[in-house]
């Protein structure tokens, strides 16, 4: 772990960027100790060291993170000693995400597109002000030339990670590159939708995404925002492909949260396994199922008994059509990442029946028609809409309708995403199966799921 003196090394390196008449006004507003310009003209790192000294590691952390938000690229050796330090809470865009997206650029290898190389960096680094590396050179433009233009003895992965160090940059100067790399200037419009397809696909899990901001002569210009960060926590117990009476379940261990079926226990399933951030697949649950069964290695046959369970929970024409027009349209395009789609799914559980609780529900809405699971903060909750949702008989419900809208606003307040189908929709099966097609694709896209 980094030591105090080294925390403050760092930070005074950073603010003795400034004027020496600045530095008082400089410190004032990082919450140090004022004091005179003359005192900061006489030596501008004593001055800074000397309001530094006496702080404890976790002022000194809170301000070290402050300056590199203000400082950028100038804080970088700061920005890697605290990522040092405290790895958390420094990065929003970990270096998980980073190095996945690295390595997807590296692989198509044309990061600079139709740019120059050095003037597409010097749209991110001000190269002629960073030192050379060589004897030979006076700037970091000339290190660049010579050994990735002149001599080719550096390829991507140590220009970028060990010369100009993405990886462990500021979130300011990874989402300046990004957006650069995606510029309309760089690459014509059908490869910048690839590439940001691509990136956004790994950008999501950390909370950012490529979005449209502006039109230069026509052509998109894309820049990084922040989304929302979806549901929070993880995935604990998925208690789905419910049939029949209500399964009765008792909390086995509050304190690790596990659940167990004491009654009904063939009525439900339970996937209790941890669910990575990669999200729920289809092979994750037929693995599951087969360890379940006691089959050592999942086949065809227990891929079709897994199917067919969850196919028994459907309650309704238009549910069966959406879930075989999903397998239909989408299963083949995917190897191992083929998300699941989770029929009948308990969000809320209320181990008392309507009837015991004397007609009265105390919880809407216990189960969803479908859930997807991109990561643990995407779920992504498909209703499908009979007019038991809204009506009661042929009778419109006002009562109902509001029920269903309020458990709606609930659940997106908490960070899903909630699409409903109408049944009518989906009751011909030619008409029906290309709306789900549809839908699929441009949700597929919109979250950056690929085959």
């Amino acid at each position: 772990m980094a030591s105090i003196n080294e925390l403050i090394d760092a930070i005074t390196l950073v603010l003795t960027e400034e004027k020496a008449y600045d530095l008082p006004t400089v410190c004032i507003r990082y919450g140090l100790d004022s004091g005179d310009e003359s005192e900061a003209f006489k030596s501008r790192r004593v001055y800074v060291q000397k309001r530094l000294k006496g702080k404890d590691q976790l002022f000194l952390l809170d301000l070290a993170k402050r300056v590199i938000n203000d400082y950028g690229s100038v804080a970088n050796s700061l920005a890697k000693l605290v990522h040092r330090v405290s790895p958390t809470g420094l990065f929003t865009i970990s270096e998980i995400t980073r190095r996945n997206i690295m390595d997807e650029l590296y692989a198509r290898n044309n990061i600079s597109g139709k740019y120059d190389l050095i003037e597409l960096l010097n749209r991110i680094w001000d190269l002629d002000t960073m030192p050379s590396l060589d004897s030979r050179f006076k700037t970091a433009s000339g290190d660049i030339w010579q050994h990735m233009i002149n001599n080719s003895d550096w390829d991507d992965v140590y220009l970028f990670e060990k010369y100009l160090e993405l990886l462990t940059a500021t979130d300011e100067v990874f989402i300046k590159f990004l957006e650069q790399v995606v510029h309309p200037l760089v690459r014509q419009q059908a490869e910048q939708d690839e590439y940001i397809e691509f990136i956004n696909k790994h950008l999501v899990h950390d909370g950012y995404k490529l979005t449209l901001a502006d039109n230069i002569s026509g052509f998109p210009v894309y820049k990084i925002d922040k989304v929302l960060d979806g549901v929070k926590g993880n995935v604990k117990n998925l208690i789905f492909a419910a049939v029949g009476q209500k399964p009765e379940i008792v909390i086995s261990d509050s304190i690790n949260n596990d659940i167990k079926i004491v009654k009904h226990e063939e009525n439900c399933l339970i996937y209790d396994r941890p669910i990575p951030n990669t999200g729920l697949y289809w092979t994750d649950l037929v693995t599951w199922w087969a360890d379940r069964n006691g089959t050592t290695e999942p086949d065809r046959d227990t891929e079709k008994s897994l199917y067919w369970r969850l196919y028994k929970s459907l309650a309704s024409p238009p549910e069966q059509l959406l879930f075989r027009s999903y397998f239909k349209y989408f299963k083949g395009l995917f190897e191992k990442n083929f998300p699941a789609l989770v029929p009948q799914v308990y969000l809320h559980y209320d181990p008392y029946t309507i009837k015991q609780r004397s007609g009265k529900a105390f919880l809407p809405r216990q189960r969803m028609d479908f859930l997807l699971v991109f990561s643990n903060k995407q779920r992504i909750v498909l209703e499908i809409d009979g007019k038991q949702h809204y009506s009661d008989g042929d009778i419109s419900s006002p009562q109902k309708y509001a029920e269903m809208v309020h458990a709606d606003r609930e659940l997106k307040l908490n960070g899903y995403e909630v699409y409903r189908f109408g049944g009518y929709e989906l009751l011909d099966e030619e008409v029906g199966a290309r709306i789900v097609k549809e839908f699929f694709e441009g949700l597929f896209k919109r979250h950056g799921v690929r085959s």
